[in-house]
């Protein structure tokens, strides 16, 4: 008898957790046209063993502008459209890239609307889903790098949310890691 209760118990959480497709976690999350909230961002060193912590608001619309603005530690911000990347501290312009002269930027710039905004279809072209579940309307992602500018840098991303993003973790290949978490959601 406790076989068989053993055995509908786990076969009811691998029915709960089923693994997903690019296209079904499309189905189940949502790519907002604008979205405003808060961040906090935790950047691992492994050579150090330190973390380092930020927090900030960001807002984008999609495809054309995202506005990263850290308040804490150090206020700057970040401009990122897919054409600049451009960082800023108060009215001082500190770096400003042209995207369209570098491809490796292109693919980062590409990676970074992509994932902030589940844009999975994007996602797709840079990475393989090595496994993706879905629990109660919270899903998780894992997703493994196959274009060679990312795999250069990346082990792997993790992304978790609802119908919208809520966690992304960064694996590098050095052993460090940026954890970064999205509250406050507006569309």
């Amino acid at each position: 008898m406790n076989k068989l209760i053993f055995l509908c118990l786990f076969l009811f959480s691998a029915l709960v957790r089923a693994e997903l497709s690019f296209e079904q976690l499309n189905d189940i999350t949502s790519t907002p046209d604008q979205l405003t909230g808060q961040f906090s961002q935790e950047k691992y060193i492994a050579d150090l063993a330190v973390s380092l912590k930020s927090s900030g608001h960001f807002s984008y619309q999609r495809d054309q502008v995202m506005h990263w603005q850290t308040m804490q530690p150090i206020e700057h911000e970040l401009v990122m459209t897919r054409q600049t990347i451009t960082n800023r501290q108060g009215d001082n312009e500190l770096i400003r890239l042209e995207l369209n002269s570098n491809p490796s930027l292109q693919v980062i710039s590409g990676l970074f609307f992509s994932v902030l905004t589940a844009e999975w279809q994007g996602l797709a072209q840079y990475f393989q889903l090595s496994s993706a579940s879905n629990n109660n309307g919270q899903w998780q992602a894992e997703l493994l790098p196959i274009d060679t500018v990312i795999a250069q840098f990346a082990n792997r991303v993790l992304l978790q949310g609802n119908s919208l993003l809520h966690e992304v973790t960064i694996y590098e290949k050095n052993g460090d890691y940026t954890k970064i978490q999205f509250d406050n959601l507006q569309q």
